[in-house]
């Protein structure tokens, strides 16, 4: 009679490209910090588990779990990387030999060696035949070659950012939100993308993650533009999305701060344009205000 084992979903992360997703149906005991053995369509691999997961039964899990890795699993694992490691470094020979344009990153062979991947960046699409006869005839394996972009090779490999920590992409990022120059301006940043570059030569990833905090800006005052405040005129000068306040100047030079809170419930928001003119709010009602008086 076969018992009942209790399952759980894990996060889990690939030892190959340090990427991460989910496994269903592994069982209770296996804890954050241990490896374990999946099947996917590399073949058989081991990934480390980072943690627990909340299943998601809109995007099952494709990955079948096989066991928790033992003592064997992990030595194979060590062999084969040591063994991946001299293939790249034949890959890398024969394809300067070939002239092929190829910044290979990374080789790995799974636990059950159906075949001997390479990983590699090119600007664009690479013949490489010849390369992979070469390969196959060597290393007497299934040969496949597989193209990453920029990004994908610097979570892969790893890097120090500008800011003196690991690059996000590899310590917990999961995929790469869109990242594009509107969001220096969003965010107050000087409209240098150069000074926001990353390692991969992209813009930085870090960009994206306070970028939903500024959307509240498109229903503020403009700056530099006039609002009035019982009676009294001021004019916009400063944001701060992080204390969530707004600087304003007065006629006769007084500073006054107001929170974001507080601006909202003094109905004083940004003008918006009419969508079919091009005018803003205001201008509209004085032209109605001006066709009913002369009426």
């Amino acid at each position: 009679m076969s018992v009942a084992i209790d399952t759980k979903t894990v996060r889990i992360r690939f030892l190959d490209t340090h990427k991460f997703s989910d496994v269903e149906n592994v069982p209770e005991d296996v804890q954050k910090g241990d490896f374990i053995v999946i099947e996917t369509e590399k073949g058989e691999e081991l990934v480390l588990v980072v943690g627990r997961s909340v299943p998601d039964p809109d995007n099952p899990s494709q990955y079948k779990f096989l066991r928790k890795a033992t003592k064997k699993d992990i030595s194979t694992f060590d062999k084969h990387e040591k063994e991946a490691e001299k293939a790249l470094a034949l890959c890398k020979k024969l394809a300067e030999n070939l002239g092929l344009k190829m910044n290979l990153l990374k080789s790995y062979i799974p636990l059950n060696r159906s075949k001997i991947m390479f990983y590699y960046v090119s600007e664009g699409r690479v013949d490489f035949r010849q390369l992979v006869k070469e390969l196959a005839k060597r290393l007497k394996m299934r040969i496949e070659m597989r193209q990453v972009g920029v990004r994908d090779g610097v979570q892969m490999a790893g890097a120090i950012g500008v800011c003196g920590q690991q690059c996000c992409c590899s310590v917990f990022i999961d995929k790469f939100d869109t990242v594009n120059v509107e969001m220096l301006e969003e965010q107050n940043l000087p409209p240098t993308p150069t000074k926001f570059t990353g390692i991969c030569g992209r813009l930085m990833c870090c960009l994206a993650f306070e970028v939903d905090n500024y959307s509240i800006r498109k229903n503020l005052p403009e700056l530099e533009s006039e609002v009035e405040i019982n009676g009294k005129k001021y004019i916009v000068k400063d944001y701060d999305f992080i204390k969530e306040t707004i600087t304003l100047t007065g006629e006769d030079g007084e500073i006054v701060v107001y929170t974001f809170d507080q601006i909202d419930e003094l109905g004083l928001k940004r003008e918006l344009p009419c969508d079919n003119c091009g005018m803003k709010n205001n201008e509209v009602e004085r032209i109605e205000l001006e066709g009913n008086e002369n009426s």
